[in-house]
């Protein structure tokens, strides 16, 4: 039985053992393999490329074990698979080439989805261990899986399924014929360069559209995931249910997978504060029938995140509970009087809260 807990990087330490691979720019070759002992200059590389944590072994965890979402050998094809379409996308393709490039991304589609099905619970749960080079298209994984997570959960048949799986993992392919040092900027857009990439949605719009095999419906899906309910997006200046059922639920997980990620400018945002301003975005920016929906599906906490409690213990997740994200079922580890007690903070009897995850 694995034994194993999530760090962020700020709490690698020399002597430490990997328990799960750490992932480099090409998905197919680890940057560090499981089972290695840490030391300054791989914690300092995993800094410097921009990895947010890794799975560490300990006897603390005894019997904890992330299940995965999407197991790492299919994770890391699909990412394949979503960085060639990107990269030819910047070329002069034919239409042959093209074809054969969306027919790929098409069945990895058709993968996640039935990755989704596969699984008994409508939960998802999982600590990205991406870096920033490899950002943009393990963004574009996540947004398709979050978006059939909630398209099953609001009870979408397959084909819908499928195409919501496409909108996610080509949302963003437009962004290929942005300036490449407005795409990678170490910090906030000016106005003139946000201006510039508002125009991505119209690009990926046009860019796909030459292609006969993707659908009107994807198509406008990914044209309208930056449209806001209340009409203040962009391109269209749509509202409510005038954006299409695929844009608004695609603007959901866009959002909150940006939010869950630690760019070169910012650290990923605490549980708390995202689920807070997702909600706090209802009617504004979301739809709040499909947002209260989407925040059935996602566990804030994943299993192996060490947390703070409001008592002042540190515990960590060992479960979560469908309809209470913010409070999963816990394990104490310290102080050494309570480790090991095990406890469901979904129970109303408990006053017991999360203030943060360990950062």
């Amino acid at each position: 039985m694995k034994k194993l807990i999530y760090l962020p990087i700020e709490k690698l330490v020399d002597g430490m053992e990997l328990a799960r691979n750490i992932q480099g720019p090409n998905p197919m070759l680890p940057f560090a393999v499981a089972g290695c002992k840490l030391n300054e200059r791989i914690i300092a590389r995993m800094q410097s490329v921009g990895v947010q944590g890794a799975y560490i072994n300990t006897k603390l965890a005894e019997g904890i074990e992330p299940e995965d979402f999407v197991e790492p050998e299919l994770k890391a094809k699909m990412l394949t698979s979503i960085r060639k379409a990107f990269d030819e996308s910047l070329k002069k393709m034919t239409f042959q080439s093209s074809r054969q490039i969306y027919q790929e991304i098409t069945s990895v589609a058709e993968t996640v989805v039935m990755n989704i099905l596969s699984k008994d619970k409508y939960l998802f749960q999982m600590i990205d261990i991406r870096d920033y080079d490899g950002y943009t298209y393990s963004h574009s994984l996540y947004v398709g899986i979050l978006s059939v997570l909630l398209g099953r959960y609001i009870g979408l048949p397959l084909n819908r399924l499928n195409d919501l799986a496409l909108c996610g993992l080509l949302h963003d392919i437009g962004k290929t014929d942005i300036p490449i040092e407005i795409t990678n900027k170490n910090g906030p857009l000016t106005d003139d360069e946000f201006e510039v990439m508002k125009q991505h949605p119209s690009i990926s719009y046009e860019k796909l559209g030459q292609n006969t095999i993707i659908s009107q419906a994807v198509l406008q899906g990914i044209r309208t995931h930056h449209e806001k309910f209340n009409g203040t997006g962009y391109p269209l200046g749509l509202a409510g249910e005038d954006i299409p059922l695929y844009g608004r639920i695609l603007a959901i997980a866009d959002v909150y997978d940006a939010l869950n990620s630690t760019r070169p400018y910012r650290k990923a945002w605490a549980p708390r504060k995202i689920f807070d301003y997702l909600s706090g975005c209802a009617d504004t920016h979301f739809d709040p029938e499909l947002l209260t929906a989407f925040l059935q599906c996602v566990a804030a906490y994943p299993v192996g995140t060490v947390v703070h409690l409001s008592d002042g213990s540190t515990a960590i997740v060992r479960g979560n509970t469908p309809g209470f994200a913010l409070r999963p079922i816990i394990r104490i580890i310290a102080p050494p009087t309570k480790a090991g007690t095990d406890l469901d903070l979904s129970s109303e009897a408990l006053n017991v809260t999360i203030l943060d995850t360990d950062e």
